[in-house]
């Protein structure tokens, strides 16, 4: 629900100020204190999470469900109730996502917690191509967004064996492998 409220920079000095934590529906109790702890990564995840949903529906402008939004806590509707290979595309896209958005705010300096890149220049680079400038802190931005995007789901307890247990876990792996791609 994140990618389709925008948010603003938290007011963190305003007195009477509500916080920012408080007024965002749909998170988890893990993903509200990540949120108190990160305020200035929410505005990112909520561009990570639009960015997700805009390539969702891309990708299914030409069939019948083309990742259409419902303003409710599923934020894709009923779709998500149901394992299927577009409720497993659409938590790959949205973690892809906020790995991309939370990667590039810390090679534009925009959150505290993080700065650029440290990879060393790839050895399959041509030899003309200049190295170097400031490039996305995808470690950064992978760490984050496992953390913040499984947390939902690491919370739940049901009974291994469980269909319950099956479908978290089926909502960890795609959730990996979104961070992935």
């Amino acid at each position: 629900s994140l990618g389709l409220t925008p948010i603003q920079r938290p007011e963190m000095y305003i007195i009477g100020a509500q916080p920012l934590c408080s007024q965002l529906s749909g998170l988890s109790q893990s993903q509200r204190k990540l949120c108190q702890l990160y305020q200035d990564h929410m505005s990112y995840i909520g561009d990570g999470a639009r960015t997700g949903i805009k390539e969702c529906q891309y990708q299914f402008r030409q069939r019948r469900w083309n990742c259409s939004t419902v303003d409710n806590t599923s934020v894709f509707g009923r779709v998500m109730h149901i394992g299927s290979r577009e409720t497993a595309f659409t938590y790959a896209i949205s973690a892809a996502g906020v790995v991309n958005a939370i990667s590039r705010a810390c090679r534009e300096g925009e959150l505290s917690t993080c700065g650029c890149s440290r990879a060393a220049r790839p050895r399959d680079l041509p030899r003309d191509w200049l190295w170097g400038g400031c490039g996305d802190n995808v470690h950064y931005g992978y760490r984050f967004a496992r953390e913040f995007v499984d947390a939902k789901e690491r919370e739940k307890n049901y009974p291994r064996g469980s269909r319950e247990y099956a479908r978290i876990l089926m909502n960890l792996h795609n959730n990996e492998a979104g961070r992935q791609v």
